[in-house]
C-alpha cells in the first residue's frame, strides 16, 4: 500500500480550522485506500488530547509528533512561529527521509518542509492555502520542484498563472474545500435544537460560527444588530478565549447579541440547525477574505439546510450565487441587517435557497474531494 505523509505545522488538535482541515483530509485519504501518516509538531498541552475524539474522525490514520521548539508565550509570536517552523521543517525532512519510500506521496500546505523534502523525494504535493505575493524567486523555484499543486479557488488559479507563467499548467488542480454532509445534515428541528442549547424558541435567530478575526467580518455582523428589531438575536459561536473576551467587551451588552464562545466541533451542527439564518459576513477589505480563502464554513452552512446570507465577494461567489444564498455588499451593517430581515419575512425564499445550497454542496464532500485528488495524482 502506498503511503501519504501529510505534514502540518500547527497545534493538532486545536480549535483552528486548519487543524480540522488536516484531520478531515487525512480521514478521507485513508478511506480512499491510502496509508496516511499525519506529521505534526510536538507542542505543549496538545499531545494529551486525542485528535480522533476531538474531531470525531475515524481512527484510520496515524499521527506522528516530531520535535520542534515551542517558544510561544516566551518570545514575540512572530519570532516564536519562525523558530518553530524552521525546526519542524528540519525534523520533518529527517523523519520523512527515514520513514518514507521513493514512491510515497509527501503532501502539505507548508512550503519550507516540502521544499527541503523535494531534494530527496519526487512525489511532493503542495496545497496552496495562502497566496505568494512576496518571495517570488523562492516560490518560482519551490513550485517548479513540486509534482502536483492544488489551488483552492479560481482567483488564485488565475493569479498563479500570471505570476508563475513558466510552471507547467498540468501540475495544477483546482479543488475547493469540503464538508462531511452526515455531520451537518442532522435530523433535528430548529425548535428542538434550540431547546437542547437553551436558546429562546420565540426569537428570530441569525447564527455565525467561526473565529472572531477582523477579516471574517464579525464586526459588521455585530453592528448590524442595531438595525434589527428586538425580536432578533445574533449568535456568535467560536473564537479563542482572548478574542471572545475582547468581543464581549465591545458587543456583549447588546440584548440582541449572544456571544457563546468556543464550542467543540461536534456541537456546531446543533448551533447551525437552531438558526433561522446563517451568516457569513467576510470583509472585502482584506485579500485573505476577498480572494485567497475557500471558506470551509460556507460548505458547512450549505450542508445544514438553513438559508445563508453572505458577503458578495469573489471567494464566496464562486461557490454560491443568487440561487443558493442572499449575497450582499460586504462591510455594510445596515445592508446586512436588511437582508437578514427580508429573508426572515419571506420564509419561502429561505427554503428555496437552502435547498439549492444543499444540492450544490453534495459534490463537495471530503470523500469526493480526496477521490478527485488521488485520481489527479495517478494521471499526472
Amino acid at each position: 500500500m502506498k503511503s501519504l505523509f501529510l505534514l502540518f505545522h500547527g497545534r493538532f488538535p486545536s480549535e483552528k480550522a486548519a487543524s480540522l482541515f488536516t484531520a478531515k483530509g487525512a480521514e478521507a485519504f485513508a478511506d480512499s485506500g491510502m496509508r496516511v501518516i499525519v506529521v505534526v509538531p510536538r507542542r505543549k498541552k496538545v499531545e494529551s488530547k486525542n485528535p480522533f475524539d476531538f474531531y470525531d474522525v475515524k481512527v484510520n490514520f496515524t499521527v506522528k509528533y516530531i520535535p520542534t521548539i515551542d517558544l510561544f508565550g516566551i518570545l514575540p509570536d512572530k519570532i516564536a512561529f519562525w523558530a518553530s517552523f524552521i525546526v519542524f521543517s528540519i525534523f520533518g525532512f529527517f523523519f520523512v527521509k527515514k520513514a518514507s519510500k521513493n514512491d510515497d506521496i509527501i503532501y502539505s500546505n507548508e512550503s519550507l518542509p516540502l521544499f527541503l523534502i523535494s531534494f530527496i523525494r519526487q512525489n511532493c504535493f503542495f496545497e496552496m492555502h495562502d497566496f505568494p505575493e512576496s518571495k517570488l524567486r523562492f516560490f518560482t523555484k519551490f513550485l517548479s520542484r513540486m509534482h502536483w499543486i492544488l489551488v483552492h479557488n479560481r482567483w488564485k488559479l488565475t493569479e498563479v498563472g500570471k505570476k508563475f507563467p513558466n510552471i507547467l499548467r498540468k501540475k495544477f488542480i483546482y479543488e475547493p474545500n469540503a464538508v462531511d454532509l452526515k455531520t451537518f445534515d442532522i435530523d433535528i428541528s430548529k425548535i428542538e435544537a434550540r431547546k437542547r442549547l437553551g436558546l429562546p424558541t420565540d426569537r428570530k435567530i441569525a447564527v455565525y460560527t467561526g473565529h472572531l478575526y477582523g477579516w471574517k467580518g464579525v464586526d459588521t455582523l455585530a453592528l448590524s444588530a442595531q438595525f434589527l428589531e428586538d425580536e432578533y438575536l445574533i449568535i456568535f459561536v467560536g473564537g479563542t478565549d482572548k478574542d471572545v473576551e475582547i468581543f464581549r467587551k465591545k458587543y456583549g451588552s447588546s440584548g440582541k447579541i449572544l456571544i457563546a464562545g468556543y464550542k467543540p466541533h461536534r456541537e456546531i451542527p446543533l448551533w447551525q440547525k437552531s438558526a433561522d439564518i446563517l451568516v457569513l459576513p467576510n470583509t472585502a477589505k482584506e485579500a485573505i477574505s476577498a480572494y485567497y480563502t475557500s471558506p470551509m464554513k460556507l460548505f458547512e452552512y450549505m450542508a445544514s439546510r438553513r438559508p445563508i446570507v453572505a458577503s458578495d465577494i469573489s471567494s464566496i461567489r464562486e461557490i454560491v450565487d443568487e440561487r443558493s444564498a442572499i449575497l450582499v455588499v460586504p462591510d455594510e451593517p445596515q445592508i446586512l441587517a436588511k437582508a437578514i430581515n427580508n429573508l426572515v419575512k419571506i420564509p419561502k425564499i429561505g427554503d428555496e435557497i437552502a435547498e439549492q445550497a444543499f444540492k450544490d454542496v453534495s459534490n463537495h464532500t471530503w470523500s469526493a474531494r480526496a477521490g478527485r485528488i488521488l485520481n489527479f495524482i495517478e494521471k499526472v
